[in-house]
């Protein structure tokens, strides 16, 4: 079967465009919504404010309340639901409901997660869902590159419990699968072995660069991985490329765990939040006058003005066609 992610149309037109087309063909609500049901996780992950423990925002679980408000909104648009954000959605005890209840309601879902939570039974209740698609989150290509940011050995398990989705989906059409990973330093050999190794168990595999700006080194126990991040880091800073055109504040809006709508997937500690949906709606949010100083600012090429923009770079080459 010759498989369609069905958020690769969506993408289309929100990777093209130049900021003045984005300015005069602004959608009436955003295309997708970055859906956060969780921002607890169970790895500590050296790149990740959530897994060094440095995000100020409280920690909590969506409750069913909220997800009805959002779900109510938007089934009138044709949109679709991104479980992702700062924890590992796997770990929300009624994530599989949340998404039966989507399908439907005829939404397009796409989920992203670390996979070391998913289960044969988990993932058949997935694919029941008819869950759009699942991106499984790597860290660089081999088992020692994944340990060294990860701090974790479970490389081959994920392999493994990838290569069981894929068995279990067969000739469905759904789940359409996704392997994502970023790299530092590993050679262009090892990146292609892992491509070719992940071939054959996903429908697509993407490889970006691993931002670093998160990590302390005083974290890192390792001493010979802590003399090669800080190498890196000072590599890094020579080769960031910005976004052509900013895709989040044109095209989606994310939506917290605890109901906060904020402008950008990257607010880790919600300094550019919207509202609430409790009292505000999303369509409500994506019209405020905040929303539209942020476009104002970002047509510009303002970085700087923005504190989570400043240091904010494509390092999956989305807006370059790299992936």
């Amino acid at each position: 079967m010759d498989r369609v992610n069905r958020l690769k149309e969506i993408y289309k037109t929100i990777d093209n465009g130049g900021v003045q087309d984005k300015i005069c063909n602004l959608p009436e609500f955003p295309k997708i919504i970055e859906f956060e049901v969780t921002n607890h996780c169970n790895f500590q992950c050296l790149m990740c404010k959530t897994g060094v423990g440095t995000s100020t925002r409280s920690r909590g679980y969506m409750t069913d309340e909220i997800y009805q408000r959002v779900i109510e909104e938007i089934k009138e648009y044709p949109v679709a639901l991104k479980f992702v954000g700062q924890g590992e959605p796997t770990l929300h005890p009624h994530l599989t409901e949340y998404l039966r209840i989507a399908k439907e309601n005829n939404i397009i879902t796409h989920l992203t997660t670390n996979g070391s939570l998913l289960n044969e039974a988990m993932m058949q209740e997935m694919i029941d869902a008819e869950l759009s698609s699942i991106k499984f989150s790597f860290q660089g290509v081999d088992a020692e590159g994944y340990r060294m940011l990860r701090q974790k050995d479970n490389f081959e398990e994920l392999m493994q419990k990838i290569e069981l989705l894929y068995r279990l989906r067969g000739d469905k059409e759904f789940p359409y699968i996704t392997i994502g990973t970023s790299v530092t330093n590993e050679s262009g050999e090892k990146v292609q072995a892992f491509r070719e190794r992940c071939k054959n168990i996903c429908d697509k595999v993407e490889v970006g660069i691993t931002t670093l700006e998160f990590i302390d080194l005083d974290k890192i126990r390792d001493e010979r991985y802590k003399s090669e991040i800080k190498k890196i880091q000072e590599h890094q800073d020579q080769i960031k490329r910005r976004y052509i055109c900013c895709p989040q504040i044109f095209d989606t809006i994310a939506v917290r765990w605890n109901g906060d709508i904020t402008a950008c997937c990257a607010d880790q500690d919600g300094v550019m939040t919207l509202g609430n949906i409790a009292t505000k709606s999303i369509l409500e949010c994506w019209n405020s006058p905040q929303e539209n100083k942020y476009r104002e600012i970002l047509s510009k090429c303002e970085y700087d003005k923005l504190e989570l923009c400043k240091d904010c770079y494509d390092v999956y080459g989305w807006t370059y066609g790299d992936n």
